[in-house]
Formats: structure tokens, sequence, C-alpha cells
């Protein structure tokens, strides 16, 4: 029986919350130092993009290469690889100065190695822990993010102002260095099938998966269904704000921060129970319910205290269905095309989150926005709908207990 807090998993998790945390407050660095170098918002913007495109693009390729390969060596090889490159940031930083051209360039290796360590983690954890175990596993590493994500940046500018970007580049370095070392010690179990590296019929024998399994199939579209018609939610939340609510920056500010104590309410919740499967059934089907009837009250005439209960409502909802989404479809897919099949996901998500992203900032400069709230309010209802109605939906709440016989090799260089 593999305990919640057993060595593997608590390691790995310091580890890579070390790591996160250096990155944090050295994407502040970078995004203050280009803003002074050049002052110019278009040149943030490309890096941005270039920062995440490489993992989209190239996320079902190194799903293939998660999937054959030791995960465990893997995710050694990427934190040292990054660490190398943050360092070379450091090293010009400080010898002859940091060109544009060098950060791009930079920038784009650590896009591309970040690519082939993003699979490795949710690829992993349902190795590490029991099936009743997950959600609370998932919640701690969302926790641990959150938490680097609200203390890395806010050092991070605090830091900037006295040490300077170079320094802060150093820290980041030195933090997956660190990650790295703690990796030696953890023995993440993996089942893969033998044979070359074929990237088309890997990652085709996927797409039969989902091709044949419409559970899985129908989870996966609508997961990223669902994310395309919230993204103007948020989008386009503080022009709802200013102009139909007629309220000022500040109230949008707690807003904001009302979401996010929302979310760690709802990870502290989801980490610190592990509920029997019926009872995550039910509160998965009422938090995907009930968050959709919520984000539709957007489109109405809110009072600021309504406006903040409501986006904390909305946000700690947000988590039960996240984490529940999430671990169901780790334990659905098996171990050896797990890999893939995140890299395909995130494809598949993350490519539809600029498009809708540009088309809510296009529509919203000729429709009311509570008309586009409620068009995509009527979208997510009926997605959810379609998700809490899924034959067999229940089942996949309740853990089996007879494991599938398959050889399990243990990635422990």
């Amino acid at each position: 029986m593999k305990k919640l807090w057993n060595k593997d998993l608590t390691i790995l998790l310091i580890g890579q919350s070390i790591s996160r945390l250096g990155d944090s407050a050295h994407h502040i660095a970078l995004m203050w130092f280009i803003l002074e170098k050049t002052g110019s918002s278009a040149i943030m913007g490309t890096l941005s993009a270039l920062a995440y495109i490489p993992s989209l693009v190239l996320g079902p390729f190194a799903g293939v290469i998660v999937d054959k390969y030791s995960r465990k060596k893997i995710i050694l090889l990427t934190d040292l690889i990054r660490g190398v490159i943050v360092a070379l940031l450091a090293l010009f930083f400080f010898t002859k100065g940091l060109s544009i051209s060098e950060i791009f360039i930079l920038t784009v290796l650590l896009g591309i190695s970040s690519a082939f360590f993003n699979p490795c983690i949710p690829s992993s954890i349902p190795e590490m822990v029991e099936p009743e175990n997950l959600p609370r596993a998932n919640s701690l590493f969302s926790i641990a993010g959150r938490i680097t994500e609200i203390i890395g940046p806010s050092v991070g500018g605090v830091l900037y102002k006295f040490i300077g970007a170079g320094l802060l580049f150093t820290f980041n370095a030195i933090s997956f260095f660190i990650a790295s070392i703690f990796t030696l010690f953890i023995k993440i179990p993996q089942r893969y099938k033998d044979g070359k590296i074929n990237f088309i019929l890997d990652i085709g024998e996927v797409l039969k998966r989902l091709r044949e399994d419409k559970n899985l199939m129908t989870l996966g579209i609508t997961a990223a269904v669902l994310n395309f018609f919230y993204v103007p939610f948020f989008i386009l939340l503080p022009v709802y704000i200013k102009n139909y609510l007629h309220l000022d920056a500040s109230i949008y500010g707690f807003v904001l921060g009302a979401g996010g104590v929302g979310s760690l309410v709802g990870l502290l919740i989801t980490s610190a129970i592990s509920p029997p499967g019926t009872i995550k059934y039910n509160m998965f089907r009422v938090s995907l319910m009930g968050q959709s009837f919520m984000i539709g009250l957007l489109a109405l005439p809110l009072s600021s205290a309504q406006l903040i209960i409501l986006f904390f409502i909305i946000q700690l909802l947000n988590v039960f269905i996240n984490i529940y989404i999430n671990v169901t479809l780790q334990l659905m897919v098996p171990s050896e095309e797990r890999g893939r099949f995140f890299g395909l996901l995130g494809l598949f998500v993350g490519g539809l989150q600029p498009i809708s992203m540009s088309l809510a900032g296009i529509i919203a400069e000729f429709v009311k926005i509570p008309i586009i709230f409620t068009f995509c309010t009527i979208i997510i209802l009926f997605m959810s709908w379609r998700i809490v109605t899924l034959k067999g939906l229940r089942n996949l709440f309740i853990p089996e207990k007879e494991e599938k016989q398959e050889k399990v090799l243990i990635s422990n260089p």
C-alpha cells in the first residue's frame, strides 16, 4: 500500500517546488529587465509566446518520449538542462551584457526542455500513490504551485530592486540543480511497451484509443470546450467591471484576490480529505453544474460585494472540477500512454486558449459583454450536462481493486 506521504512523492514535491519558486522569481526578473532595456510591450509579448509555443507544439512528440523512456531520467535531465540554460543567462548578464537575441534563443531552448518535462509530473503521480489518494496528491502539487506563484513573483520583484536580474537568474539556475539532486533519490514506477519510437504510430495509438473509448473522448473534448468558453469571462472581466458595473480597479483586484483565496481553500479541502468514490462523484457533478450556473450570473448587474463572493465560489468549485477531471483522466489512461495523452491534451486545450482570447477581444468590440457572457454560459451549461450525464461516469470515481497484470519497471538509474 502506497501512502500519500511516501518518501518518493514527498521528495518530488519538495524538489519541484524549489525549482518552481526560482522560476517564478526568474520570470519577474526577465520581464522587468526587458521592459527596462527596451521599453517595448511587444517584445515582452513575443518573449511570452516563445516560452509557450515550444511546449504547445512539441507536447505530443515529447509525450511519446515520456512513455518510452524513464520519466525519472527525463525529469532529472530536463532540470539539469534548464539549470544550464538559465546559468548561461546569468553568465552573459555578468560578463558581456545580455542581448535581446540571446534572451530569445535561450527562452526557446527553455521552452523545448519544458515540453519534455511537463508531461512527466501528471504521468508519474498516479504511479506513486494509491488511486484513492490521487486527488489529494494532485491537490498537494497544485497547492505548492499556487504558493510558489504567490511568493515567487513577490519576492522576485523585491529582490530585483536590490540585487538585479543577474543574481535572480543565478538563483533560478541553482534551484533547478537542487531539484535535480532531489530527483536522484526517488523511484518512479513506470509501465511502458517495448519497441522503437515511431512518432506517427505512437501518437496514432493514443488517438485510436480516444476514438474507441467514448468516455475518454467525451471527457477530453468537453474539458477543452469548457476551457475555451471559460476564457472570455476572465479576459473581459476588467472591461466588464469598469464599463458595465461602473466599479474601479481596486474592486478588480479584490475580485481576483477572492478567486485566489477560493482556489486555495478548494485545494486545501481536496488535499485534506479523501472521500469515498460516491461522494467524489457527487461533489464533481454538483461543482460542475454549480459553477456553470454561477458564472452565468456575471451577465447580471452585480454589486462589488456580490461579485467578490461570486468569484470566490466560482474558483472554489473550479478546483473540485479540475482536480477530479485530472484524476479521472490519469486513472483512465494506461501508464504507458499517459505522457502522449497529456501531451495531446495540452496541445488541444492550450491551442484553443489564444484563439478564445483573441476572439473574445474582437467580438467585444461589436457585441455587448453581457450578451457574450450569456452565450458562453449556454454552451458551458450544455457541455457540463454532457459530462454529468455521461454513461459510466459514476464508475470512474470508484477505483478498481484489481490491477492489470503488466510488467512494471522502476526508473531508478
